[in-house]
């Protein structure tokens, strides 16, 4: 999403080098993996997605970070007075998941380049992009409700709520404190969490790594 500010510490980095260990152990060189990372809001999915992508690239696997809030069915500040109008819109009916799952599928089958969309945050608009596919082994996708998705080969669960995540959320200047944000969380939370039992892999609070 343009306009989201990605900032990599070393434990990012740590985390990221041991998820590698893991995933090398049935990672066969020139396969056409995709990894799922799923959590709340401020969880640090972006983090994790992109430390990973930069240990694979360390690795010589050429790897790409596709993120779920490009998915939305509506720009940002439209989905937000779209959700102020009724709760009941929050959810996973909110994104195109199918087309997310298209585009693993279309990753998989070996095109060299996909259209999706992209979001324009400040400007609360969403365009298309073309990705160039070619020599990318490694399909990062991160979102809240991505691991609704079965078309992973590895998928990773971050276990923390968005009370967890409270100081983080507050330090992006997306997000706003507001009771009405944190009734958006809590149901968000609800649909979240049945999604850690499919995972491969747990980062709990500290970020150390569980497998289940």
């Amino acid at each position: 999403m343009i306009g989201d500010v990605i900032n990599l510490e070393k434990r990012h980095l740590e985390t990221a080098g041991n998820i590698y260990k893991i995933i090398k152990e049935n990672y066969k060189a020139g396969e056409k993996w995709a990894v799922g990372i799923c959590g709340e809001s401020g969880s640090g999915k972006s983090v994790t997605a992109f430390a990973l992508q930069k240990v694979f690239e360390e690795h010589g696997i050429r790897s790409l970070v596709l993120q779920m809030d490009d998915y939305f069915r509506l720009p940002p500040k439209s989905n937000h007075e779209n959700r102020q109008k009724s709760l009941e819109h929050v959810g996973m009916h909110e994104v195109h998941l199918e087309i997310i799952q298209q585009n693993i599928k279309q990753f998989k089958e070996g095109k060299i380049s996909v259209e999706k969309p992209l979001v324009h945050y400040k400007e609360n608009k969403i365009s298309q992009e073309i990705l160039e596919l070619h020599d990318i082994q490694m399909l990062i996708i991160e979102g809240t409700y991505v691991l609704d998705l079965d078309d992973f080969d590895f998928s990773i669960f971050i276990d923390r709520t968005y009370k967890d995540t409270f100081e983080n959320r507050m330090k992006r200047n997306r997000d706003e404190q507001s009771g009405f944000v944190e009734k958006v969380l809590d149901i968000e939370h609800h649909i979240i969490r049945r999604f850690k039992e499919k995972a491969d892999l747990i980062l709990e609070k500290n970020y150390q790594i569980v497998k289940p």
